[in-house]
Order: C-alpha cells, then sequence, then structure tokens
C-alpha cells in the first residue's frame, strides 16, 4: 500500500514539475514576443509596425503619438514624403495603419487594456 501511495505522490509532483515548466516556458515565451517589438500592443499588424517604424526612430515616438486615422495617414505620407521612407505596399500600409489607429489612436489607452496592456 505504500509503494502505492509512493508512486501517486512521484506521479503527482512530476505533474506538478512539468506543469511548472510549461507555464514559464509560455510566459517567457509571451515576455521574448513583447520585448522582440519594443513593448508594442500585441495585434495584427504589431510586426510589421515595428519593422516599418523602427528602420529609421525608436517605437516610444510611435507609442506615444496618440493620432487619429487621419493624422495617421497624413503621418505616414510626410514621413515618404519628406524622411525618404519607402512607400509601403497597399496592403501593409493598410494593415499599419489599422493597428496604429486601433493601438496608438486618441483612445490608445483603451485599446491597450482591451488587448491585455
Amino acid at each position: 500500500m505504500n509503494r502505492h501511495r509512493g508512486w501517486a505522490a512521484l506521479a503527482l509532483g512530476i505533474g506538478l514539475v512539468t506543469g511548472l515548466a510549461t507555464g514559464l516556458v509560455t510566459g517567457r515565451a509571451a515576455l521574448g514576443q513583447e520585448a522582440e517589438f519594443d513593448g508594442l500592443v500585441a495585434g495584427p499588424g504589431a510586426a510589421e509596425t515595428f519593422y516599418a517604424c523602427a528602420a529609421c526612430h525608436s517605437i516610444k515616438l510611435v507609442s506615444q503619438q496618440g493620432l487619429s486615422r487621419d493624422s495617421w495617414i497624413e503621418t505616414l505620407q510626410w514621413m515618404v514624403d519628406e524622411q525618404e521612407m519607402e512607400p509601403l505596399p497597399p496592403d501593409e500600409h493598410e494593415l499599419i495603419l489599422a493597428y496604429l489607429t486601433t493601438f496608438y489612436g486618441p483612445d490608445r489607452r483603451g485599446a491597450a487594456l482591451a488587448a491585455g496592456g
């Protein structure tokens, strides 16, 4: 009878260790993803936004803006016209614009909170 309890305790211990390790790996992966994009809110277009913007300036410049969709359109066009940014392909432009408007628009705090940020 004691031998069965020993095996049960061992199995429970292994299960707990495995569960903890899985949680740590998952947590590290999520942390790595956030760190990879310099703190941008996770969402569709985060990677594209990071790579398009960080090529020339800090992502912090993006995250502090809080612009309307029209202002983001003007800003992106200004960067092409005045800062020698390459024009974005139309589908990527729309994805980045949607991302910026959603997460870094005038109500960016609410969007970030809704996304878990």
